[in-house]
């Protein structure tokens, strides 16, 4: 665990929070996320609308992001990823949160608010994209998705992520790993004029291996192009 200098007005913001949050425990929630496998150190269940609301109260501060992030409870990560500032963070910080990331409520929540948004977020991708930890990909395929989504995706990147995607044999019980690669085509369809090809492409190598896992990309890819 990271070790963090003494900031005695830090600790107590924290400690406050984490009071309330037990206030407001919901011990169903968390139990039904950890039969879902979604699992933490500690979690309070609250759900992510009163979380967004509360991170709108904190300030934008580095520091107490990364506090918060280390602190492996559930809500403090959510929060630290609401409200660590874009230009503040770091590419060694965000690789060092993102190798702590073990559940696929992370992998979503990461991607969408912090990780997508960053200024170096491509080199982010191309890093996880190439990893062997399946979450990492993971997030590597929420967070280019998200790309898509709100800007620019370098050509590179593409065809990196179209490579790696077509690689997969789905054999990894982390279903985030197969939404984050549905996520990426659907957000390419929205975007890219040669989407289609690419997801007939990967509809026809995912159909061949024969895999529950990359039968359910297909269908979700198929459903896609059916509406648009």
């Amino acid at each position: 665990m990271k070790v963090f200098l003494p900031n005695e007005e830090l600790d107590t913001q924290i400690k406050k929070l984490i009071r309330s949050f037990r206030k407001q425990m919901d011990g169903e929630t968390a139990d039904q996320m950890i039969k879902r496998g979604i699992k933490y150190k500690l979690n309070f269940g609250i759900n992510l609308v009163h979380l967004r609301e509360k991170a709108r109260t904190l300030p934008e501060d580095i520091e107490l992001a990364d506090r918060l992030w280390h602190r492996q409870v559930r809500e403090t990560m959510i929060l630290a990823t609401l409200i660590a500032p874009k230009q503040e963070m770091t590419k060694e910080m965000a690789l060092e949160w993102a190798g702590m990331i073990d559940n696929c409520e992370l992998v979503e929540q990461t991607a969408l608010n912090l990780f997508s948004k960053l200024p170096f977020s491509a080199e982010l991708v191309e890093e996880w994209l190439t990893d062997d930890n399946g979450y990492l990909r993971a997030l590597g395929y929420y967070t280019l998705g998200w790309m898509y989504r709100f800007g620019a995706v370098p050509e590179g990147l593409k065809a990196l992520a179209v490579s790696k995607s077509l690689s997969e044999k789905g054999e990894e019980d982390i279903f985030c790993l197969y939404r984050g690669i549905s996520h990426l085509y659907r957000q390419m369809l929205r975007t890219d004029s040669e989407a289609v090809k690419k997801c007939e492409e990967l509809i026809s190598a995912f159909e061949k291996k024969q895999n529950k896992n990359l039968d359910w990309v297909v269908s979700e890819i198929r459903s896609e192009l059916e509406f648009m």
